[in-house]
């Protein structure tokens, strides 16, 4: 469905689900294009495309330092992010959102979901 803004996000929706990934603000590594010559989107901008792709409600993302939060409307969703990415620990409550899960994108996965994405390695 829709991104939206964080502040609008947060006006309409008063119970969503936050999930929050520990990735770079840069690319990993030197590369900056793939063999297609596409521009390689950083960690977090790579997530916003999958998202943008997977995610079927309203949703919103906020870059924080070490990483990302993406808050979501329905559960389902929240789902769809945590069977592709998997989950570290629990549900817990925070300042972003009253029901937040750090999912296990990182970094290292960086290659894998780009690939999915069709970005094409060197």
């Amino acid at each position: 469905m829709a991104k939206l803004s964080w502040k609008d996000f947060n006006a309409k929706h008063r119970d969503p689900f936050g999930l929050g990934a520990a990735v770079s603000s840069g690319l990993p590594g030197a590369t900056h294009f793939d063999k297609n010559k596409r521009k390689l989107p950083t960690p977090y901008g790579l997530f916003l495309e999958w998202s943008t792709a997977s995610i079927t409600g309203d949703w919103a993302s906020c870059k924080l330092t070490g990483g990302f939060i993406v808050c979501v409307e329905t559960q389902a969703d929240a789902e769809i992010v945590m069977r592709k990415f998997g989950t570290l620990g629990g549900w817990k409550e925070t300042p972003a959102c009253a029901k937040t899960i750090q999912i296990g994108y990182r970094d290292s996965g960086y290659a894998s979901l780009a690939k999915s994405l069709g970005y094409l390695p060197l």
